[in-house]
């Protein structure tokens, strides 16, 4: 274990939002710091990366003043967007910064060796409905944040909900979550080892599979055909039989099927008697939950022509008074905060990143695609591990290619080609 790994530990439990960690703001600018020392003492701080960076803060400040200037929200709404670049983006800079061309290979590991810990915890917790997973998250609890939550605890490398009681949370806040996480895992490692089935790809599929998620399943099912175009199989033909085949899977296959027309026709039951639930809920003391569906039309018809620039980050204190809800889509979520233009260069720079290792635009494309699957059903695209995208394609050589076993063993000083 070296200072890498640490570091991609931490910025892995972070990015989670599933930890006391990631509710403490003195946490986490002890980490930034941290990581400031470590840039400064392994001389990873360039003055190209100081100029990106200041320009970086440049265009961002006077994006969100432009906006705010435009919407005519309170100055709550612009200080919240100021605190989230120098808690979210000021993280996955430094996080890049640090660990550069390395950053994929570090991620790829630590997230396969938190997959195999939530494999062991997963088999656990269906001991007694959890009474050991529960006990130990209560133990470490009872020192940190003192929660005595009945039905949610978290140990770090992992989360028990009796909700979720046969699926896998991992480190994250619930198996969905973690199901993208596996899956930009996976997709990392598939980029770096030239789509080959290594031992990490093996744990952290059999992870995915236990999360239950259908986002998940839906995005690791277009990775593998993506991993079926890049290895020179198929044709145009194949394309257009995969493309009839999967439109015919999602409605009849039950699980995909059944639960995706539910979901939406749910939400616009509730959406027709919003007001009704409003009250009920209040009564409660509860959120509205709002499915996929239902979080794009409802936020759609809050804000309107709102959404190309975006409103906030903290959108919900505009109507958080009428309705009390909780928006769970990723996607729309990230669009509301950050609007169509920066869902537009998020996905560019991500873009970016996987033509640094594909050969066509076609699977470029079906990458953002994945992304786009797994951020429809989780709030992930504000997550640093999201974030990171946005740095990554300046810290990269862009004479790499995946072919390039000299850039592993110079880099990354692995002895083998394909194995991490």
């Amino acid at each position: 274990m070296n200072i890498y790994y640490i570091i991609t530990f931490f910025f892995l439990l972070f990015a989670s939002k599933a930890n006391f960690l990631v509710q403490s703001n003195l946490a986490w600018f002890g980490f930034e710091v941290s990581m400031i020392v470590v840039a400064f003492y392994f001389d990873r701080v360039k003055k190209k990366d100081v100029q990106f960076f200041l320009v970086s803060i440049a265009i961002y400040f006077i994006y969100i003043l432009f906006r705010f200037k435009l919407n005519q929200l309170p100055i709550d709404y612009f200080k919240s967007d100021a605190f989230y670049f120098f808690k979210f983006v000021l993280t996955s800079y430094l996080f890049c910064l640090i660990l550069k061309e390395k950053t994929l290979y570090y991620l790829v590991k630590v997230i396969s060796h938190l997959a195999l810990i939530s494999i062991i915890f997963y088999i656990i917790q269906f001991y007694q409905n959890g009474v050991i997973v529960k006990a130990i998250g209560n133990a470490f609890e009872s020192i940190t944040v003192n929660d005595n939550s009945l039905r949610y605890t978290n140990f770090l490398v992992f989360t028990y909900d009796t909700i979720h009681y046969y699926r896998n949370s991992g480190f994250c806040w619930e198996p969905g979550a973690f199901g993208s996480f596996l899956t930009l895992a996976l997709l990392f490692n598939f980029l770096m080892n030239d789509f080959k089935l290594n031992k990490e790809a093996f744990i952290i599929t059999l992870a995915i599979l236990t999360t239950v998620s259908t986002t998940a399943y839906l995005a690791v099912f277009l990775l593998f055909f993506l991993r079926y175009r890049v290895l020179n199989k198929g044709s145009k033909v194949t394309i257009i039989a995969f493309a009839i085949l999967f439109a015919i899977a999602i409605p009849n296959v039950p699980f995909l099927g059944e639960k995706i027309v539910e979901i939406y026709d749910q939400d616009i039951r509730d959406l027709k008697r919003i007001e009704e639930l409003s009250t009920y809920y209040d009564d409660v003391q509860r959120q509205i939950p709002l499915n996929r569906f239902a979080s794009v039309i409802f936020l759609y018809e809050q804000f309107d022509w709102k959404l190309f620039l975006g409103v906030s980050n903290q959108y919900d204190e505009y109507y958080i008074n009428e309705y009390n809800v909780n928006i769970s889509n990723g996607i729309m979520d990230f669009i509301t905060k950050f609007g169509v233009v920066g869902l537009f260069v998020l996905l560019w720079r991500y873009g970016t990143m996987c033509k640094v290792y594909l050969r066509k635009m076609e699977y470029v494309i079906y990458s953002i695609m994945i992304l786009m699957i797994l951020s429809f059903g989780e709030p992930i695209l504000m997550l640093p591990i999201c974030v990171i995208f946005i740095f990554l394609p300046t810290f990269k050589n862009q004479d790499f290619s995946t072919l390039s076993f000299k850039y592993r063993s110079e880099f990354l000083q692995l002895q083998r080609p394909n194995n991490l």
